[in-house]
């Protein structure tokens, strides 16, 4: 039995009370969840998220009891801090009701889960039932086919994994990478709780590597706010939530954080594929975009070119078309250029953006037209300086 040091004496300062252990058979705490999962108070938080929302489905112990952390009992409240696979028993902590709230209960669980993993790592026994495992197994075998992968040739997903919940229906999906310090790791299982509070349903969440999740989304709920019916209200409606989403898990979490997202799609169909994409986009976005966090594919097609042309092609473009490109490593310049180029070359909108006057960006295009010879208020002048730019970007010479 896999105790969670400290943590069991911070709490009781919290409560102002004893904790007292128990521990009991796997059966008798699914026989009890079976007797008290009715109570709102027993029931999973996203469970009462649905619930709010009119939403109906069984409560089937087999399903959600890995979810259930704590327990009302009479007048005491049990969490559940831990499991024995091979005894098949687990522990508990107790304390009297009257002495916590229903906010201070949610809390010790989120406790109990973040100090789970900081303490002992990743744990296969805690937690996990079968559908953990099956994502666990399809998140192995995404990151081998992409090794592998070429378009157009891929292996069809398996049987195993098409009957996963949700894979035959039109999905958003999202991919999210971490850069975190190594004591503030971020849990799968806390993750996930915060993830189905932001979309208010359940979600699944597949782990592609030690701080990397592909996660998917109704798309109703991603896009529904769309405008008008139409491939750009939707992209627009989905970049809205993914700054949303971006926000959350940001001050949620320690560390760096980067997020894609596709347009709707159906994962029996194309798993692979969008996995794929939504990797590559992240890298793109990485390479070209260092200051930024939200990576979509429809974003980032000009990148794609450039990222496919040779180092060699590169160099040469540079030396032929930049007279002088070392004014790419003033920020203000870098600065300047990006947010007129993302604003579709409109001066005033770029001059509100950065916040100064419009003739202070006048002054600073004509400067620019004067080092390197190109107008970027004109069309082609701005596709061939936006290209030098990204090419800079990626070689990092001049």
């Amino acid at each position: 039995m896999k105790l969670i040091p400290d943590l069991k004496q911070q709490i009781e300062v919290i409560i102002g009370t004893t904790l007292d252990e128990y521990e009991i058979t796997m059966h008798e705490w699914i026989q009890s969840i079976d007797h008290l999962i009715g109570l709102d108070e027993n029931k999973p938080q996203h469970i009462l998220n649905r619930a709010s929302k009119g939403e109906r489905g069984s409560l089937e112990s087999s399903s959600i009891s890995s979810d259930v952390l704590s327990l009302h009992h009479g007048e005491r409240v049990f969490f559940k801090v831990g499991t024995n696979e091979q005894a098949k028993t687990v522990l508990c902590w107790g304390c009297d009701a009257a002495s916590i709230t229903m906010e201070t209960r949610r809390l010790i669980e989120l406790l109990i889960l973040n100090k789970f993993i900081t303490s002992i790592g990743d744990d296969s026994s805690l937690f996990k039932n079968d559908t953990d495992k099956q994502l666990s197994s399809l998140g192995i075998w995404l990151k081998e086919q992409i090794k592998e992968y070429d378009a157009g040739s891929f292996d069809p997903l398996p049987d195993s994994f098409a009957s996963i919940a949700g894979f035959q229906e039109e999905k958003v999906l999202f991919l999210l990478q971490g850069e975190t310090p190594d004591s503030q790791r971020v849990d799968s299982i806390v993750l996930n709780k915060l993830l189905e509070s932001y979309f208010g349903e359940d979600i699944t969440l597949i782990p592609l590597g030690e701080q990397e999740w592909l996660f998917m989304g109704d798309e109703e709920i991603v896009t529904g706010e769309a405008d008008e019916d139409t491939a750009e209200a939707r992209k627009e409606s989905l970049n809205a939530f993914c700054m949303g989403l971006y926000e959350l898990v940001a001050s949620e979490f320690a560390g760096v954080f980067h997020l894609s997202a596709s347009l709707p799609c159906i994962p029996k169909e194309a798993l692979l594929q969008v996995t794929f994409l939504l990797q590559e986009s992240m890298e793109l976005g990485r390479s070209f975009h260092v200051t930024q966090h939200i990576h979509l594919p429809w974003n980032l097609q000009l990148e794609q070119l450039v990222a496919s042309i040779s180092e060699q092609q590169r160099m040469r473009f540079i030396r032929e078309t930049g007279k002088d490109t070392t004014l790419f490593n003033d920020s203000e310049t870098l600065a300047t250029l990006e947010t007129f180029f993302s604003l579709d070359c409109n001066v005033s909108e770029t001059a509100k953006r950065l916040f100064i006057h419009r003739n202070t960006l006048v002054y600073r295009l004509d400067k620019i037209k004067q080092e390197i010879g190109y107008d970027v208020r004109h069309f082609k002048s701005a596709i061939v300086v936006q290209l030098l730019l990204l090419m800079y970007k990626v070689t990092k010479k001049a």
